[in-house]
């Protein structure tokens, strides 16, 4: 699966590009929708953004420079390209002209010098005292290739001409000229700038949180006396490191922190850890095996560090880990400094045998005290001891933070909008747009003011509720309290049980929390015909076992299948949650509710009433539903809501991701608020949705939905979550095109399908005139100008009350818009329906179609097959070299561009009920939502 397409080659990938951008070869849906028109019913209101205007690009056109790569420097070195750029030959030659230079750091330069190729043979040790080493000698050259030409973005933008390579040109252009100034100052890193006083959290002793300047340049609509159609979004990003320090401090550090039965470790204890342990091979051998220790230190691979051995004489070299010394020769020592020899030639011309240990000694005159650590291989291929290494600041740390460090990391990043803003401004200050000599230069002016501008508030729905009515106003709140639910469970509750796991509450405290739930539920309109079996089970079960233990035993209590079982947990593991949630899915297939002990013993009302809700929903009941307009129905025609969530959980090392997790949930009522979902695996990182999944999942819900309604859909929405603008195309062209081919084979008609991208992975943010009591926009607001596309169809929507920090707006991207609604109702729709959630008392950021296909998604995680997972790690590592061959040269089917790749090729997700489910059991449980 190609994860984007490809762009041509030298252009900036930092640039928020449009989706045109991206398009296939030869695809049947392009361009994508066009904005219809502006909501007109909402509100006025005023929004400030964090996008400041461009004002002014007075430079018409810029030449463009191709910059020869040095003969025999790798790919991944631009370390190299930079030192030639920037070395005093070069830049003795760049400034006898008399105009200053743009420079991408590898293939591309701009200047309005106007200059002929040019090449000279560089010497980079002439700078620091080492001239003459061969490794220090490269052939510089630079060629003239075209002319940038900035009418082409100026004529994009005003829609008089489609995009093309030339756009792309000038937005590159652009995007480094940005840079060019705040680079000589603050380290730069992908988008965000970074320097030495940047604001610090140590989250750890091996973490730390550092605040940067994000920047990038980005399309927006053209306004008179204001933008040309481009703005610069500049927000706070947090990021995390590696904290710099002594390399085998960082590796104990780590260790220390990576698993508790090693905590506290010293370097006596770090030796062994470190050491190879031994096993016996199927004939009988012993042989040696990395430790446990040592595969966590393998995670430290790519950090960069710097010697300290050598006084001043490496300068300011960088070297990046390549992996540690393993081998079976150095046996259950392991590959240490006094393990790993060379041969060195002496002066008299003969051949010494030196260990590292030795050759430090001599060299150095460095005894080396932890020489029995495994040694460091770089990307160059030497090797260093790890104490004579220091790590350098700003090492991206590239790990899930366990749940500390994220609580950590959450209170570091928060702030609040006034608090958000004014740092947003600070940052601009920072920046000096204003003196920077090469904007200045360019004639490009940019205003250091946010803009202020009209943006809509849309009126939020009543919530209707089984006996009353709830405004929630602009609130965004709302209460259970004398509520019932809209429609309650409609199977009465009669077999159904109360678990204590590991003995973590005692029987008069449980029994005291049933008799408020099962009041508490019953208030809010539940239907109960018996009190649940209360189950204390004997300690050491497996967990398996305990789950089976106990649907067993309520089922012969009641001489029924269980419908749901709660289970009491200590504490929040979420290993113990995993098992427990596997064990009952793919096990009984028996819906089950997680409870915290501590919650049990506390027995509050409002713990009960937020339970209950989850458990209405997974019984087929429903919390809530926005209140019917005066004219009837909420929908004109029979509709579905379709939404689509691909999660990729996190690696574990080795370069192989692990397994896609794809969820769809189709609503199945006339409200669009109650769902089913069906789960599948999709391959190792792949974004798209395979087409083999689009049939298996979307076609049995389809055939549910027509026969629940008696009628096939006239409309549907399909809202997809998580994509980036380089993969919309792909969207609409695979996604798009076998969800057509899906309804035409089941019900035999091809519905009016709108697709909607939902996206919160952007760094805009708006401060609204008059917000809520903690400066955030209010439920309901609407930007559809100033920070949209200058004429696709896109919109932001703040949906929910955010509690803390600055809330994050969704961008809604409509690709595809075949239903024709005003953009009046179909904004409406996307934002009352987030009130229609099913377990909260406040509208959801996110359309609950997408949110439901997120939590979905995480679940099956608990479904994979993990023998076959395990079996399968060749195959993992084959499909994965497959994947990274198409991205780079896509795959070709039937003279087309495929993303597809063989669905074979990785192990399906073990179904509901596999290990003994009872049939009415597995159709109840696949009925449900089971998810939340």
């Amino acid at each position: 699966m190609v994860d984007h397409l490809a762009i041509p080659q030298g252009i900036n990938k930092r640039v928020d590009l449009p989706p045109e951008a991206y398009f296939m070869p030869g695809s049947t849906h392009t361009p994508f929708a066009v904005r219809p028109g502006y909501n007109q019913s909402a509100q006025d209101i005023r929004v400030a953004v964090n996008q400041f205007r461009i004002t002014t690009i007075s430079s018409p056109d810029v030449h463009q420079y191709d910059v020869c790569n040095p003969p025999g420097v790798e790919v991944d070195r631009p370390a190299i390209y930079k030192k030639v750029w920037q070395c005093k030959a070069v830049q003795e030659k760049l400034k006898s002209t008399p105009k200053p230079w743009i420079y991408d750091g590898r293939k591309l330069a701009w200047s309005t010098n106007h200059l002929k190729s040019f090449k000279l043979e560089v010497d980079l040790g002439e700078d620091d005292g080492h001239a003459g080493r061969k490794n220090n000698q490269f052939v510089f050259e630079l060629t003239y290739t075209n002319k940038v030409r900035m009418e082409a973005l100026r004529s994009y933008l005003e829609r008089r001409t489609s995009w093309d390579t030339t756009v792309l040109e000038c937005l590159s252009f652009l995007d480094h000229v940005l840079r060019q100034g705040p680079s000589e100052n603050f380290l730069l890193i992908k988008r965000v700038l970074f320097n030495n006083v940047s604001e610090t959290q140590r989250l750890n002793n091996y973490t730390e949180a550092i605040k940067g300047i994000y920047s990038a340049i980005r399309l927006n609509q053209p306004s008179p006396g204001g933008s040309v159609g481009l703005g610069v979004n500049v927000d706070v990003s947090n990021q995390t490191f590696w904290v710099g320090q002594k390399f085998e401090q960082l590796a104990r550090n780590y260790i220390s922190g990576a698993d508790k039965k090693f905590a506290n470790m010293t370097y006596d204890t770090m030796k062994t850890a470190l050491q190879p342990t031994s096993t016996t091979k199927s004939d009988g051998s012993k042989t040696w095996v990395m430790s446990e220790a040592f595969k966590y230190l393998r995670r430290l691979q790519n950090v960069q560090f710097k010697v300290v051995h050598r006084g001043g004489e490496t300068g300011d070299t960088v070297y990046k880990v390549k992996g540690f010394t393993f081998s079976q020769q150095y046996g259950q020592q392991g590959g240490h400094a006094k393990a790993i020899t060379f041969d060195r030639k002496m002066e008299d011309g003969t051949i010494k045998k030196y260990s590292i240990f030795q050759y430090y000694l001599e060299k150095y005159k460095l005894r080396l005290q932890h020489w029995y650590f495994p040694l460091i291989e770089t990307t160059r291929g030497g090797y260093f001891p790890m104490e004579v290494c220091e790590v350098t600041r700003f090492n991206r740390f590239p790990f899930k933070l366990d749940p500390q460090q994220t609580s950590d990391m959450i209170k570091f990043a928060v702030q609040r909008p006034p608090q958000r803003k004014a740092e947003i401004m600070k940052m601009v200050e920072n920046l000096e747009w204003d003196k920077d000599r090469y904007l200045a230069h360019f004639g490009i002016k940019i205003s250091p003011a946010m803009p202020m501008f009209q943006a809509k508030l849309i009126k939020n729905p009543v919530v209707q509720f089984g006996n009353t009515t709830k405004d929630p106003s602009t609130s965004g709140r709302w209460d259970l309290r004398n509520v019932r639910f809209a429609a309650a469970n409609p199977r009465p509750l009669v077999s159904w049980a109360f678990v204590i796991v590991d003995g973590c509450v005692d029987r008069p405290t449980l029994d005291n929390f049933v008799r408020l739930f099962q009041t508490t539920y019953r208030g809010h309109g539940g239907v109960i015909t018996n009190a649940p079996e209360i189950i204390d089970p004997p300690r050491g079960q497996s967990h398996e076992s305990l789950v089976h233990n106990s649907f067993l035993q309520c089922g012969n209590k009641f001489r029924a299948t269980p419908q749901i079982i709660f289970f009491i947990l200590k504490d929040k593991n979420a290993m113990v949650y995993d098992r427990l949630k596997r064990s009952a899915d793919i096990g009984d297939a028996v819906l089950t509710q997680m409870l915290q002990a501590q919650h049990v013993r506390r027995a509050q009302a409002q713990y009960c009433s937020n339970v209950c809700m989850k458990a209405n929903a997974k019984l087929g009941g429903q919390t809530s539903r926005i209140q019917h307009p005066p004219k009837g129905s909420f929908f004109k025609v029979p509709t579905m809501m379709i939404g689509v969530d691909l999660s990729h959980g996190h690696g574990g090392g080795g370069g192989v991701r692990p397994l896609s997790m794809a969820a769809m949930c189709v609503s199945m009522d006339r409200e669009a608020a109650i769902y089913n979902a069906a789960v599948q695996t999709n391959g190792y990182g792949v974004e798209i949705l395979q087409p083999g999944n689009m049939h298996s999942m979307l076609g049995p819900l389809v055939v549910k939905w027509k026969t629940k309604f008696n009628v096939a859909p006239q409309h549907v929405f399909y809202v997809r979550d998580g994509v980036s603008e380089g993969q919309f195309a792909h969207v609409m062209e695979w996604e798009f095109e076998e969800m057509k081919k899906v309804f035409k084979e089941t019900v035999g008609v091809v519905p009016k399908i709108t697709v909607i991208i939902a996206t919160k992975r952007h760094h805009i943010r708006f401060f609204p005139e008059r917000g809520d009591k903690n400066g955030n926009c209010l439920p309901g607001t609407l930007v559809e100008r100033e920070v949209t596309h200058p004429y696709h169809y896109d919109f932001y929507l703040c949906s929910h009350s955010a509690i803390q920090g600055t809330a994050r707006p969704v961008h809604y991207n409509v690709l595809h818009d075949e239903c024709r609604l005003p953009p009046d109702d179909l904004q409406r729709i996307l934002y009352h329906q987030c009130y229609q959630y099913c377990r909260s008392t406040t509208p959801v950021s996110l359309h609950p179609a997408v949110y439901y296909a997120h939590l979905a998604s995480a679940r099956a995680r608990h479904h994979e097959d993990l023998t076959a997972t395990a079996n399968g790690q060749e195959r993992r590592e084959l499909n994965h070299v497959v994947l990274l061959r198409q991205r780079g040269s896509m795959a070709k089917h039937d003279g087309k561009t495929s993303t597809s790749v063989d669905e074979s090729s990785w192990p399906p997700l073990v179904e509901v009920g596999a290990h003994g489910g009872r049939p009415d059991a597995k159709q109840t449980f696949t009925n449900t939502m089971w998810w939340v």
